[in-house]
C-alpha cells in the first residue's frame, strides 16, 4: 500500500481521536468553571445591591469614603474625553493592580458626583463588573496582573450644561471588594480621576467660552 493511501486510511481515525480529546478537555473544566478555569461566583453581590450601597453612601454617608490608597494594592483612576459620532464623550477608568495580598473574587464598582447626571446623557452614573459570572482573582506575581473597569458617557451639548462641570467631573466614588464569602473586604474611596491631556484641554475650553 502506498504511503498516501496509508495516510488516507488513518486520517479519519486521527481526526476522531482529536475531537474526543478536545471534548474531554472542555468537559474537564466543568460547568462551574470559566475558560481559564475560574470558579463560578457564589457571592450574593448584585447590580442592585452594589448600586444601592454606593448611592446611599454618596448621599448619606460621604465620610465613609477614604481618600488615601492602601498597602494591599494599587488603585488608579483616569478620565479622558473624545469626539465620536458627532458627540463629545467622557470616559472613566479604574485599575486595580500591584496586588500585594491574595485578592479573591475582585468586584469593582464606581459612580460619579450626583450632579454629573445633569451634564451626562445617561440614565445613571453607576457602573460595575458585578455582572461577571466567574471570579476574577489577583495576587502577587499572578496573572492577571491587574483588573480594570471603564465606562464612556455622552456629554450633553455645552449649551445645556454650565461650567460647574470643571469642579465636579473628576470626582469618582469607588468600591473595591474581595475575599471569600465569609470574609469579604470592602474598601470605599473618593478620588480625583487623573485627567488626560485631552481632558485638560477640553475643560480649558469651558473656561474660555
Amino acid at each position: 500500500m502506498s504511503p498516501k493511501r496509508e495516510l488516507n486510511r488513518f486520517f479519519p481515525l486521527v481526526m476522531y481521536l482529536f475531537v474526543i480529546a478536545v471534548c474531554l478537555g472542555a468537559c474537564s473544566l466543568g460547568p462551574n468553571q470559566g475558560p481559564a478555569g475560574e470558579p463560578k461566583r457564589t457571592d450574593e453581590y448584585t447590580l442592585n445591591s452594589e448600586r444601592r450601597d454606593l448611592n446611599e453612601r454618596v448621599t448619606k454617608r460621604p465620610e465613609s469614603f477614604q481618600k488615601d490608597t492602601l498597602d494591599e494594592y494599587t488603585l488608579t483612576a483616569m478620565v479622558d474625553v473624545s469626539y465620536e459620532s458627532g458627540v463629545d464623550r467622557i470616559t472613566y477608568e479604574i485599575l486595580v493592580n500591584e496586588a500585594r495580598v491574595p485578592m479573591v473574587n475582585v468586584i469593582q464598582s464606581f459612580t460619579l458626583d450626583p450632579n454629573m447626571i445633569n451634564r451626562i446623557d445617561a440614565g445613571e452614573l453607576f457602573h460595575s463588573n458585578v455582572s461577571n459570572t466567574h471570579e476574577i482573582s489577583l495576587g502577587p506575581d499572578k496573572e492577571p496582573l491587574g483588573l480594570s473597569l471603564s465606562r464612556s458617557y455622552v456629554l450633553k451639548p455645552k449649551a445645556e450644561i454650565d461650567s460647574n462641570i470643571l469642579q465636579r467631573y473628576a470626582d469618582m466614588y469607588i468600591k473595591i471588594s474581595y475575599g471569600p464569602n465569609d470574609q469579604r473586604t470592602e474598601d470605599y474611596f473618593h478620588v480625583q480621576a487623573e485627567p488626560s491631556l485631552r481632558t485638560i484641554e477640553y475643560m480649558k475650553s469651558w473656561e474660555r467660552d
